[in-house]
C-alpha cells in the first residue's frame, strides 16, 4: 500500500544517564523510532561508526559523564553521518551563549533547553525540527550540483521553510524580491521556471523523507502543506513515473534527482518550453 511505514524504525541514540529525560524521549518517539541510551560519547562514536545509516537522531549533553565535551563528537558525526540529526541538551542563559555558538558551528541542528522545551509536545517538536533541518541540508547538498549557482538561494529558501514556501509568491516574499525577478533569473540561467523548480525541490524533500523516515505519504502531505495526499501522490507519479512506495524502496531522493536531470536536459534543448504540470 502506497505510503505505508518502513519495517525497520530509525534509531534515536541518546548519550544521557538522566532517567527522566529518557522516559520523556521514549514517550515522544513511541511508534516513530527506537530509543537507545548510552552513557559515554565513546559509545556514541562507536555505534555511529557501525550503524550510521540507522541512526536518525543523536541527542547529546554538553559533556558526558567523563567530562568530555560534545563539540568534537558533533564534528565527527556531522562529517561521518550527515543524515543523522544532532541535538544538544543544554541550559539557556547568557553565560552559555559562547558554548552554544561553538556547538552550532560544529554542526548541531537543534538545542533542547533544560526545563524549557525538554518535555511534552515541545520536546517532540524539537526532535521533528532537527530531523527536518538535517533533511533539508542533505537535500540541498544533493540538489546543488544539478541547479545553476544563481538559483541556489531559491533552493535553500524552499528547503528552509517547506511548509510555508509552496508557490512562487511565497518564494519571492521569502527572498524579498519580485516574482518577475525569479523568472528572469531562471531564464538567464537557461533552467526550469521558478514554479517548476520549486516543485522539484519539494518532491526531492518528500522522497528523502520517504526513504529515511517511517512517515506515511499522508503525514508528509500535511507536514509540508501539499493540497492533499492525493495531490502529492499524483505529482510524484507525474514527475518520476513511480509510486511513493517504489520511491521509498528504490532510492528515495536519488530517484527524484535522476528524473530532474532528465527533465533539465530536455528543457535546455527546447527553448521556450513551459513548466511541466502546473498546479
Amino acid at each position: 500500500m502506497a505510503g505505508q511505514r518502513s519495517a525497520a524504525l530509525p534509531i534515536v541514540l541518546v548519550a544521557s544517564p538522566e532517567r527522566d529525560l529518557q522516559a520523556r524521549l521514549a514517550q515522544a518517539t513511541r511508534g516513530d523510532a527506537r530509543l537507545l541510551c548510552v552513557d559515554k560519547f565513546d559509545a556514541v562514536a562507536s555505534f555511529i561508526s557501525q550503524s550510521a545509516d540507522s541512526v536518525a537522531i543523536v541527542l547529546l549533553p554538553v559533556r558526558d559523564g567523563s567530562g568530555m565535551e560534545a563539540t568534537a563528537l558533533t564534528r565527527r558525526i556531522a562529517a561521518a553521518s550527515p543524515r543523522t540529526a544532532i541535538i544538544v541538551h543544554c541550559r539557556a542563559g547568557g553565560e552559555h551563549t559562547s558554548e552554544i555558538r561553538s556547538l552550532a558551528a560544529a554542526g548541531v541542528h537543534q538545542f533542547l533547553f533544560r526545563g524549557i522545551d525538554d518535555y511534552g509536545i515541545a520536546l517532540k517538536a524539537v526532535l521533528q525540527a532537527a530531523r527536518r533541518q538535517c533533511a533539508s541540508e542533505c537535500v540541498y547538498r544533493a540538489l546543488a550540483p544539478l541547479v545553476p549557482p544563481t538559483l541556489h538561494s531559491m533552493v535553500e529558501a524552499a528547503l528552509n521553510a517547506p511548509d510555508a514556501i509552496t508557490n512562487v509568491d511565497s518564494l519571492s516574499a521569502a527572498l524579498g524580491i519580485h516574482r518577475k525577478t525569479l523568472f528572469n533569473r531562471c531564464e538567464r540561467a537557461a533552467f526550469l521556471g521558478p514554479s517548476e523548480l520549486l516543485r522539484w525541490v519539494r518532491l526531492a524533500l518528500v522522497a528523502y523523507l520517504l526513504e529515511t523516515t517511517g512517515c506515511t505519504l499522508e503525514r508528509l502531505a500535511i507536514d509540508l502543506a501539499f493540497p492533499s495526499d492525493v495531490s502529492l501522490r499524483n505529482m510524484l507519479k507525474r514527475y518520476t513515473g513511480l509510486r511513493s512506495i517504489d520511491i521509498r524502496r528504490g532510492g528515495g531522493c536519488a530517484v527524484v534527482l535522476d528524473a530532474l536531470q532528465v527533465r533539465a536536459a530536455v528543457s535546455q534543448h527546447r527553448d521556450g518550453q513551459p513548466d511541466l504540470h502546473l498546479m
